[in-house]
């Protein structure tokens, strides 16, 4: 239909308006062609009158129906144009406080300048995964789109943040890079991640600041790649950077800032690190201080440098390199302060005193007089010669700043270039996603050379958007096999070709730069001559100095002035030099010569569109134009290469107000931004795009009944469309999509709106014809009523006389009489019979009372005897371990006294060597004197040779020497006379040396005698006190034995007797013989019990006459029913055969017992033999000492003897002849030696025999000892052996009551006694790897076995386990319960995704964990056992530490359990709970038309609803059920499960706005009703509090349903929903969204005074979101198992016939 038609009444459309952009307004008159003005109507109520172009009538645009405002998608509006985009814009923004809108690729962030709760990390995991459009629009979503369609096709992304200063760029680009972050963690050690975002801090800082238009503007351009590799984790980053506007540095307008790190130092000018830095206030600085303010309110620019620091630390910028960044910074901050005075009109100078000037040249370490010249003055190189001329203070400024720029922009770099090279990590990257940070187009009241560069950015990225856009476009149609045909669009290409190509803007520039007089007045006046033609190119009609640019986005002028200087960005030659000389290395690096290259970081080679003019000389550099254009082709390049996706900040308000919106600044930034362009592009062709289920669901409506008739929705809608909208132009058909024209939309809504109300007129006509008709009936048949009485009481009147009335009366007081008679009788016969009731019923309670106290007392006597017989047994067994512990006393008192014993040998041994030191220092002394009789001899030898010299002389000379023979005689003489003297002299020392030495042994060998014979002595009496206590103990053992043989005789009469007894019974089978039967087993019984240590105990006599008391009654049951018994004596008889056999079995071990105990006094008084025999030797010993001192006499007689020759022999000698008596002396000397030697050898004898009797003692002691710790250990064998027999007797008086018992059993014959179990499951020590292979790591939780017998596997490790116990190998049992837990470990870890396995293996641990609960003895444990589980109860070890062991196992399973079931159910959770319509007939699903992109949706995506969802319930509850996994286990893990449900459901709610409706909130809580009804089914609801975790999502759809318009429902809300916070409430306030007309969006109004009456609200949380990764704490109570252990059978299928049952 024609677009004229729409214009008809009560539909609106938007007028302009100077103050609002656009005004709605209503139509009043259905529009004609030919008309020339249109009445409308005013949303306040004036109507006006519309004129109208009659020869081209340009009709108003035309406003979307409510239905489509609020739209995500801009382009999924009907009426695509400026005022449809900018009224939607608005009701996002400001009704619903929604800030992100689609616009086709898109995406339109306004700033809302607040903090919002939608940037948390649960939002982030909420997009994760999600496809774009299926949640609300967000930065995460475009984010996730990047990352997705990077990892799927493998292609390099882009994400473009353009907009005006204070839009929120850096904001968004650090959102999307803190997203790729989160989602893509590396795992490894460098944090890369971490590193990536710390360099935003950074940059921040020196790359942003405060204008007038934002607290914190970007002033560069940045375009981060992030690196990922293979498994798309981040690797590295890399940054590019583009035009800082180094102009700020030196100047500043009004209200506006630096830098943000100049601020920063100065506010840290007091801490030590910048002391040396002579910082002041920053109001004190030149270049902070200009433009008045030094402060951002809200802004601690302390704080922050502790920020940046940390973040160049993080990014691993060593201390050194930051202060020489801060050097640079400060010693700029010093240079903006020298002062430059004039000298005459043509001259400048520097004080040589400045005080700035000192700290830049100290700072900077530049030479002073250097820096002071060449600042004022500048150098001429002429043809023939150089000349320096002085500047002008003017120009000498200039210079100064000039540099300041130029050192601030090398600095820039260089911290660039080194976050860079932080942010390389090793490993190569496999694909890239690029953030660009750009400025969007700008326009200012003055624009100047950054403007021009900025806008000329913005039309080679505007470009490359329309191309990318129609790129889209053209996969869209021919995914959809649309025809393509070719849309008129504005094309920008000239515009760039006006700047860039040749003789354009930037090659004029340039060209003029190139000229040394080069003016900004002569290259305008270049751009007037050249250009005038150009129809994008405007001269200003008041000014020449300025041109105009038809922009993309607007008309733009700029004035000329300065952009030569900016332009050329020259520094002159001499103040580079200076700085080249720098003592600074990193100001010296930063003035290097450059080598000739290229442009660009990363080597790719950019073609310009024509030759670049190369320099003559180093003088002629690269102007800046030509730098930007050669960086803004390598980044197209880049974009051209990735796949891009867009972003466009806006900023809604000049006056930075939280979500305030001024129409005229947002429009003027979507027509910059390209969103208009966008829209335009859209509503060239087919803008509106539903699916075909969107349509049918939506417009079934319009339908026929024999259209719905048709199976084919698809068919059917072309029918329906053909019939509606006979133009086929309006629409086209694809695969799977609907594409309409502009408009075509709204029409149809105008249809199915028109429908709803016709059908609405007409329900109301049935409904009030049918109320009317109601009420009529009603009146009608009161009338009849009435009318009925009224004649009845007329006839009544006529018809009844005096008579009737008499006749009436009496037989009405018959009647009374006669019904009290009935009464009365009636009356006396129940309370006869009551009292009879009565009286029965009390004699019977009497009776009963009587018998109950009558048992009672019984039971008290029973109890008495009871309690006796066990305090006896107590009080014996405490005297058994009396006697223990006073034997093991005693052993220790003797293991004592031997101790003793040993220190005093030891100590006599000592001395013993002490006297043997003693005797070496005699032999030492007799030593000494033998050298010196050698000496002696060998002087009576030297005597001798010189005797016979003298004589040999003599006889030669005679004659000579006759004359001196008397003087030599003499001299001869003199020496015999001393000879005889020394010969004399040492006899009587040698005589009193021996008589000494004599003495001395004499006296030790006494003295060893005494001390041995006292140890002796002692020794002796300690062996005859021990011998009498082996005697008595051997006394007492034999008695012992005696009894013990007593018993053994007793017990072989009990068989005997036995057997006498079943041979009787096996001949006569009579009534007698089960008289005789029960005396026989009385006496058994009497003869069993006669034991020493239960004979004496009254209670066992009273136990054995009630067991005769129980036979006789038995007897007398047996006589009257002897005929029908014979069966069961049979049987009984049997049984009895089998008691003897296994009373036999008993004796048997009995005399086993006793032998080993016989054995044991044999060896006991074996030992006690021995240890008289050792004993004995003690006399001997005794006589061997006094032989040793007999011995010890005759050697000192025979040294006397000795010494008497040895005198009379010396005499002799000496006499006789000296040097004979000398080697005699020596001779005799040789043989006190031998004698002497003889003597040790003796002593060493002794000691010797000494040294063996003390080992004797030592074993005797030992063996001891060990015969002791024997004799105990068999004790205590022995009372286990009692308890056991005790045992037996209970288990007989059990057997004997259930003799009785059985006789009762008159039809059902005695059955025969199985073979009773222990519970216990016996195996080899090897066959444990064996065992858990077969119950563990190879058993399928899916077996019939396994399925049969829940929990079968934890019962038979416990029966295994049980065994361990029972048998006291504490190795066995700690090796099995590690490996359990190792291979339970193993098989969870190989099936982590098992949800069979898990469930089966979570039951049987904590099965098993309560297993080792109940059998571990503990009383709080054993309440609930019977008898038979508490005699399995573990014996000998404690399995606490085990038990905590195997819970923790339980928790890590049942949160790997709980994470499979989740994995699997959150695919379900939002299709089946939010988008599933369960309720027939009411559609609660709006068709919104969004765009999706075809690459990023799966067409197989399977679809869930609620009925999916209880499936996979249903089969969760089943297999944990089939698993036998307890019930309170299954509750925590449904309660767990219905958190996520509900969590997730609600977290979505608040993500997508499209949700938020009464018909969702109706089809929600259907939904929560059929989980309850689950819940219901499975008998869950009681116990697990899982509905209560659904409270919040209950609470949100009941939100969505109530009214929202009065007070009162603001307080039902506030009170109603307590499990929502106030940030959900309002949240789902502000995106509340109409499905139809006749609902209504929330005033804002209602949501403030909801959120006023919230503020009261104490505590709560204000997360929007709910953390679905939240778990509930598991707890595993106990839980007794009334599961028989001895009754469970061993399965064949599991291959265990190695296991034993004992």
């Amino acid at each position: 239909m024609a677009l004229s038609e729409l214009y008809t009444k009560y539909n609106r459309v938007w007028i302009p308006d100077e103050e609002h952009v656009w005004k709605s307004a209503e139509i009043l008159r259905d529009f004609k062609p030919g008309d020339e003005t249109l009445e409308l109507q005013l949303e306040d109520g004036t109507e006006m009158l519309y004129s109208l172009d009659t020869s081209s009538p340009q009709l108003p645009h035309l406003r979307n129906p409510d239905i489509l405002v609020g739209e995500n998608d801009l382009t999924a509006l009907s009426y695509l144009h400026e005022p449809a985009v900018l009224h939607n814009l608005k009701v996002r923004f400001v009704e619903s406080k929604i800030i992100y809108t689609y616009c086709g690729i898109i995406l339109v962030a306004v700033n809302p300048y607040k903090q919002l709760h939608i940037y948390g990390d649960a939002v982030i995991h909420a997009y994760s995964g999600q496809n774009m459009g299926d949640m609300d629009p967000h930065i995460f979503a475009v984010a996730e789109e990047a990352y997705k369609q990077m990892a799927r096709n493998n292609k390099n992304q882009s994400i473009i943040v353009s907009g005006e200063s204070g839009a929120g760029k850096t904001v968004s680009a650090r959102y999307a890079m803190r997203y790729f972050a989160m989602v893509s963690k590396s795992g490894s050690k460098t944090r890369v991640e971490d590193k990536v975002l710390a360099s935003n801090p950074i940059t921040e800082a020196i790359g942003n600041a405060k204008t007038t238009r934002n607290d914190n503007s970007s002033r560069f351009g940045k375009y981060t790649e992030i690196s990922f590799d293979k498994r798309y984790q981040i690797i590295g980053a890399n940054m590019r950077t583009y035009l800082l506007e180094k102009s700020r540095v030196v100047s500043q307008s009004e209200s506006e800032r630096n830098y943000h790190i100049f601020y920063q130092m100065c506010a840290c000018a007091d801490q030590p690190e910048f002391k040396s830095l002579r910082l002041c206030e920053a109001d004190e600085f030149r270049y902070t201080s200009m433009g008045g303010e030094t402060g951002i309110e809200g802004v601690d620019d302390r704080k922050d440098m502790e920020e940046t620091r940390r973040t160049f630390s993080l990014l691993g910028l060593t201390e050194d390199f930051q202060a020489d960044v801060f050097k640079v910074l400060a010693g700029i901050l010093h240079l903006g302060n020298v002062e430059i005075r004039n000298v005459g009109s043509d001259r400048s100078s520097i004080s040589s005193s400045d005080p700035h000037m000192a700290a830049f040249c100290d700072l900077l370490g530049v030479s002073p007089d250097g820096v002071t010249r060449w600042l004022c003055h500048r150098r001429f190189v002429m043809v023939a010669e150089t000349v320096v001329k002085p500047v002008t203070s003017k120009r000498a400024v200039n210079a100064r700043d000039a540099l300041a720029k130029q050192i601030y922009a090398h600095l820039f770099d260089c911290v660039i270039h080194k976050i860079n090279a932080a942010l390389q990590v090793p490993g190569k990257q496999h694909s890239f996603i690029g953030v660009l940070d750009i400025y969007g187009f700008e326009t200012f009241d003055v624009n100047s050379f950054e403007q021009f560069c900025i806008n000329y950015a913005n039309e080679k990225l505007q470009q490359q958007f329309n191309l990318h856009v129609f790129k889209l476009e053209q996969e869209e149609y021919m995914k959809e096999d649309i025809p393509w045909t070719l849309i008129d669009f504005y094309d920008n290409q000239p515009v760039i070709d006006l700047i860039e190509a040749k003789m354009g803007i930037l090659d004029l520039l340039d060209e003029e730069c190139l000229f040394p007089q080069g003016t900004d007045q002569n290259w305008i006046q270049k751009l007037y001559n050249y250009l005038v033609d150009n129809p994008l190119f405007e001269k200003p009609r008041m000014s020449n100095e300025a041109f105009i640019i038809q922009h993309f986005a607007d008309k733009v002028e700029y004035q000329c002035w300065g952009f030569l200087e900016k332009n050329r960005d020259t520094l002159y030659e001499e103040l580079i030099d200076t700085m080249r000389t720098s003592k600074f290395p990193l100001l010296a690096n930063f003035f290097l010569e450059e080598e000739p290259g290229g442009v660009g970081s990363k080597g790719i080679k950019v073609r310009p569109a024509r030759p670049g003019v190369k320099p003559a000389n180093k003088n002629l550099r690269t102007t800046v134009g030509e730098k930007f254009r050669s960086s803004l082709y390598l980044l197209m390049e880049t974009l051209n290469a990735t796949t891009p996706h867009y972003v466009r900040c806006i900023k809604p308000n000049e006056e930075k107000m939280p979500f305030e919106y001024d129409s005229k600044r947002v429009v003027q930034q979507l027509r910059a931004c390209g969103v208009l362009e966008t829209i335009h592009i859209s509503a060239q062709s087919y803008p509106s795009r539903w699916t075909y289920i969107e349509f049918y669901s939506r417009y079934s409506i319009l339908m026929s009944q024999q259209e719905l008739l048709l199976t084919d929705k698809k068919q059917t809608c072309r029918t329906v469309l053909q019939r509606l909208i006979q133009d086929s132009n309006q629409y086209k058909f694809g695969r799977t999509k609907i594409f309409f024209r502009a408009g075509q939309v709204a029409y149809l809504e105008k249809l199915r709106l028109d429908r709803l109300r016709g059908a609405c007129v007409t329900i109301q006509k049935h409904v009030r014809g049918w109320s009317h008709r109601r009420t009529f009936l009603r009146m009608r048949e009161a009338a009849v009523v009435l009318q009925q009485y009224v004649r009845g009481q007329r006839r009544i009147r006529k018809s009844v006389t005096a008579a009737a009335l008499k006749q009436g009366w009496a037989a009405v007081v018959i009647q009374r009489y006669w019904r009290g008679y009935l009464t009365r009788q009636i009356y006396r016969t129940v309370r006869s019979s009551s009292i009879i009731i009565q009286a029965f019923t009390r004699g019977w309670i009497a009776r009963k009372r009587y018998k109950k106290m009558v048992e009672v007392q019984k039971a008290l006597i029973l109890q008495k005897y009871a309690r006796a017989w066990l305090a006896r047994r107590r009080f014996q067994t405490l005297r058994r371990l009396v006697h223990n512990v006073q034997l093991s006393y005693r052993c220790q008192q003797l293991r004592k006294k031997l101790e003793d014993q040993g220190k005093e040998n030891r100590g006599l041994l000592e001395r013993l060597t002490g006297l043997a030191g003693a005797h070496a220092q005699g032999l030492d002394k007799l030593h000494s004197l033998e050298a010196q009789l050698g000496k002696s001899a060998t002087e009576k030898t030297s005597l001798e040779e010189r005797e016979k010299k003298n004589k040999e002389d003599a006889n030669k000379t005679i004659a000579q020497l006759q004359q001196e023979k008397d003087r030599f005689i003499v001299e001869k003489q003199d020496l015999e006379k001393k000879l005889a003297d020394t010969a004399t002299e040492m006899k009587g020392k040698r005589k009193e040396m021996i008589v000494l030495f004599l003495n001395l042994i004499k006296k030790k060998v006494v003295q060893f005698l005494r001390i041995a014979e006292n140890n002796l002595d002692l020794q002796k009496e300690d062996h005859e006190k021990e011998v009498e206590v082996l005697r008595e103990e051997n006394r007492r053992l034999k008695e012992e034995r005696v009894r013990l043989q007593r018993q053994t005789e007793e017990g072989a009469q009990v068989n005997t007797d036995l057997q006498d007894q079943v041979i009787q019974l096996t001949k006569h089978v009579k009534v007698r013989v089960h008289r005789s039967l029960v005396i026989q087993l009385t006496k058994h019984v009497k003869l069993r019990f006669k034991g020493h240590w239960l004979y004496s105990s009254p209670s066992t006599s009273r136990l054995v006459n009630e067991g005769v008391v129980v036979g006789l009654s038995a007897c007398r049951v047996l006589e009257r029913k002897q005929k029908e018994q014979k069966d069961v004596s049979d049987g009984q008889i049997e049984g009895l055969t089998f008691k003897v056999e296994h009373l036999q079995n008993e004796n048997n071990q009995l005399q086993k017992l006793f032998q080993e105990k016989m054995s044991v006094n044999d060896s006991i008084g074996q030992e006690v033999t021995r240890l008289n025999q050792e004993n004995m030797v003690i006399p001997e010993l005794k006589q061997t000492v006094s032989e040793l001192q007999r011995h010890k006499q005759e050697l000192e007689d025979q040294l006397e003897e000795q010494a008497r020759g040895m005198t009379a022999v010396i005499t002799i000698l000496i006499t006789t002849d000296p040097q004979t008596s000398v080697f005699r002396l020596l001779e005799q000397h040789e043989q006190v030696e031998k004698e002497k030697e003889e003597v040790e050898r003796r002593v060493e004898e002794l000691e010797e025999v000494l040294r063996r009797q003390k080992n004797a003692e030592t074993e005797a002691k030992a063996r001891f000892s060990q015969e002791a710790s024997r004799l105990t250990a068999e004790n205590m064998d022995f009372e286990e052996q009692l308890d056991m027999k005790e045992r037996l007797i209970r288990k007989l008086q059990n057997k004997i009551k259930s003799l009785q018992t059985s006789e009762k059993a008159n039809q059902t014959p005695a059955p025969t006694i199985p073979k009773e179990y222990l519970g216990m499951l016996e195996y080899k020590r090897e066959d444990e790897p064996k065992l858990i292979q077969y119950i563990i790591l190879d058993l399928k939780p899916r077996g019939v076995v396994v399925n049969m017998i829940p929990n079968m596997a934890a019962q038979l490790l416990f029966m295994c386990v049980r065994h361990a116990d029972y048998l006291n190998d504490g190795a066995k049992l700690k090796s099995l319960m590690n490996a359990i837990i190792s291979g339970v470990k193993k098989v969870i870890t190989d099936h982590q995704a098992d949800f069979e396995l898990l469930s089966f293996w979570l039951s049987n641990m904590y099965h098993m964990l309560n297993c080792l609960k109940q059998y571990s003895g503990e009383e709080e444990f054993m309440k609930q056992n019977s008898p038979r589980q508490n005699k399995n109860c573990l014996q000998n070890f404690d399995l606490s530490e085990h038990r905590q062991i195997f819970s923790d196992l339980a928790i890590r399973i049942y949160h790997q359990f709980i994470s499979v079931m989740e994995k699997a159910l959150v695919p379900m959770i939002v299709p089946g709970m939010l988008e599933h319509e369960s309720l027939q007939g009411i559609s609660s699903m709006k068709p919104t038309g969004f765009r999706k992109r075809s690459n990023s949706i799966y067409e197989d995506q399977e679809v869930y609803t609620i009925s999916s969802l209880l499936q996979q319930l249903n089969l969760y509850h089943i297999t944990m059920s089939q698993h036998g996994m307890e019930e309170g286990l299954v509750r925590q893990a449904v309660k767990q499960t219905f958190f996520l449900v509900g969590a997730a459901t609600l977290n979505n709610i608040l993500l997508r706005k499209d949700m938020c409706s009464c018909r969702k909130g109706m089809q929600i809580r259907c939904n929560i009703s059929y989980l309850e009804e689950w819940l219901k089914e499975k008998d869950l609801v009681q116990g697990t509090s899982a509905m209560e975790t659904l409270k919040p999502l209950c609470q949100a759809a009941w939100l969505l349903q109530v009214n929202k318009t009065t007070d009162d429902d603001a307080k039902e809300i506030v009170e109603q929903c307590s499990e929502l916070n106030t940030v959900q409430i309002v949240k789902i306030l502000n995106s509340y969204t109409p499905i139809d007309d006749f609902e209504k969006r929330v005033a804002p109004s209602f949501v403030r005074k909801v959120q006023g009456l919230l503020q009261d609200r104490e505590g709560g949380s204000s997360q929007l979101m709910l953390d679905t990764q939240y778990r509930f704490q598991v707890t595993f109570p106990f839980t007794p198992s009334s599961q028989a252990l001895e009754l469970l059978q061993l399965p064949s299928s599991l291959r265990l016939g190695f296991l034993t049952r004992i």
